[in-house]
């Protein structure tokens, strides 16, 4: 298989962003922008780029996430490119929705101001944003190896 560089990755990364998206709708829709970790964090970030409240901002932040997902894709695809994992595709790839995972959970108080102690929801958005980050790298995975 030829390892997939840029466009496929990009492809790869906004298919598996969308899937993921999907799966976090329905949890968004009732516990609204904290019960999805990536969402607020998105949002909490077009806030501070347009100086406008972050609820206000829902689809700016969609529009945000699709882009880290396209990039991170990128950046799959790349890794896969340069370097020789030695391990299958799929496992590279869940493995790196994990490490997205990481990074969301490292970047969020700061970017936020809200920690998970300090959240109505507790932990709930770390396991929404865990299931939501295994799907995104299960489908990376699975699209990366299918082109």
């Amino acid at each position: 298989m030829t390892p997939p560089g840029i466009l496929p990755g990009l492809v790869a990364g906004l298919v598996s962003t969308a899937a993921m998206s999907l799966m976090e709708y329905p949890i968004w829709r009732r516990l609204g922008m904290e019960g999805v970790l990536e969402w607020h964090l998105n949002q909490a970030l077009m806030a501070r780029l347009l100086h406008r409240p972050p609820q206000d901002l829902v689809s700016q932040g969609l529009v945000l996430h699709f882009g880290h997902g396209g990039l991170a894709g990128i950046i799959f695809g790349l890794i896969l490119s340069i370097f020789s994992l030695g391990i299958p595709i799929l496992e590279a790839s869940v493995a790196f929705g994990l490490l997205l995972w990481v990074i969301s959970i490292l970047i969020m108080k700061p970017v936020t101001g809200v920690g998970f102690r300090n959240r109505h929801l507790r932990f709930l958005p770390l396991v929404v944003s865990l299931g939501g980050h295994l799907l995104y790298g299960i489908v990376l995975g699975l699209v990366v190896s299918s082109i």
